[in-house]
């Protein structure tokens, strides 16, 4: 049986509720959509806060606001990809933060949020203690985090599309010469104009640069030092996003849609602040 949270309204769902039937997924969504519905499931006790952490140029920000959500956005806008110029400034000084410095506090007060989202974030933090740290602080007891990131077991490098490449050492010289490879028979993103070795090596150094992928124990152990009742909903992430899909019309038990998402795309798990 699969399990998957029941449609309370076209406006979200929730979680925790195991009577949802896969026939009832009508529609497919992107990643901003499926964190903007978790939220909006959320918030039928009344007015909700929320903080998109790694926010991007606003895109789930807008989204929650456009549904009457109380919500914001912060990010260090980093130099290797930095959205801040696409956000138009009324938008930026009303709903946008940045973290400055290094220690990248989070420029809101203590326990200001009943939902934090971090949707693509975490495999470029580089002190994941630290920030969820920030995060917890920010968070409401009883609040929730909602994390989507690659681990280091995923099979296919996301950024620039080449399986297994974030595998290698960083600095590895073979790992140019792979990618290459594989960009020559077609895989991989954002080519432009480059040669597939000149594309490579580029890709290489921005990863050694900008990603740090972590192994499944080391970053169980991070969030478990900071928050509680952590759930994976890999499935539920799955059945939203491609529910439509024929092979998913295969029945199979919630534990193998999970393991599908977490080598074919990464994690999805929920947090709980006590």
């Amino acid at each position: 049986m699969v399990f998957l949270p029941r449609r309370r309204s076209s406006a979200g769902f929730d979680h925790q509720d195991r009577s949802y039937n896969r026939d009832e997924v009508e529609h497919t969504m992107n990643n901003y959509e499926f964190c903007s519905q978790w939220v909006l499931g959320r918030r039928a006790n009344g007015a909700i806060r929320v903080l998109d952490y790694g926010c991007g140029t606003g895109t789930i920000v807008k989204l929650l606001r456009d549904h009457g959500v109380e919500a914001f956005g912060c990010d260090v806008f980093y130099e290797g990809k930095d959205y801040s110029v696409e956000i138009d400034p009324a938008f930026f000084a009303q709903s946008i933060r940045r973290m400055e410095g290094e220690s990248r506090i989070v420029p809101f007060s203590d326990a200001s949020f009943d939902y934090v989202i971090s949707n693509q974030v975490f495999e470029h933090v580089v002190d994941l203690e630290g920030a969820l740290a920030e995060i917890r602080r920010v968070l409401k007891p009883g609040g929730e985090l909602l994390s989507l990131f690659p681990d280091k077991g995923v099979w296919r490098e996301g950024h620039c599309g080449i399986p297994f490449l974030h595998w290698f050492p960083k600095g590895s010289q073979p790992r140019v010469y792979y990618a290459a490879v594989f960009r020559i028979l077609g895989f991989g993103y954002h080519k432009l104009d480059k040669t597939p070795i000149r594309w490579s090596r580029d890709f290489c150094e921005w990863l050694d640069k900008w990603t740090y992928y972590r192994s499944r124990k080391d970053i169980d152990h991070a969030f478990r030092r900071h928050f509680q009742a952590i759930e994976s909903i890999e499935h539920i992430w799955l059945l939203q996003r491609f529910g439509g899909h024929p092979l998913l019309s295969v029945k199979m038990p919630a534990a193998m849609h999970r393991l599908i998402v977490r080598k074919l795309g990464g994690l999805v798990f929920v947090a709980r602040k006590t």
